[in-house]
């Protein structure tokens, strides 16, 4: 067992038509989860593809060591509230059970995973404020 500085929840989930490579009219569920490391705290959207994605670079990287079962992929009636909401806390189990084991907790495609830039949407409205705060201190980067 490891630690984790990061405390995830998938709070809610949206269902689109159209975004990243799916073609016109395609329809995908994206997950908004809250990620929080030490006293900042953001959201962030993945597609059950990028979960996919941190799973398989998991397991080649870390061939010896036993990563915890991603939920399975279906391919009709994946849009089904109960399904989704369903798959939304899997999903969060998955993440808790790898963010305990130190050497997926700590690697840097985990953090890529959870602070790319191009999935961050923004501050839950509860933490604006401190976060700002926080941001002033800051030293300005070069």
């Amino acid at each position: 067992m490891g630690f984790s500085a990061f405390i995830i929840t998938i709070n809610s989930t949206d269902v689109r038509t159209g975004d990243r490579q799916c073609g016109i009219g395609s329809k995908h569920v994206v997950y908004i989860m809250k990620v929080v490391n030490g006293d900042r705290s953001w959201l962030a959207e993945k597609r059950y593809s990028d979960f996919i994605a941190i799973d398989n670079v998991l397991r080649s990287k870390f061939w010896y060591m036993q990563v915890p079962k991603l939920p399975g992929k279906k391919y009709f009636f994946n849009f089904d509230e109960e399904f989704v909401d369903k798959r939304r806390a899997e999903l969060e189990e998955y993440l808790r059970a790898l963010l305990q084991v130190a050497c997926f907790s700590q690697s840097d495609e985990m953090w890529t995973f959870l602070t790319h830039k191009d999935s961050i949407i923004g501050v839950p409205p509860e933490m604006q404020e401190e976060n700002h705060r926080h941001a002033q201190a800051l030293p300005e980067s070069p």
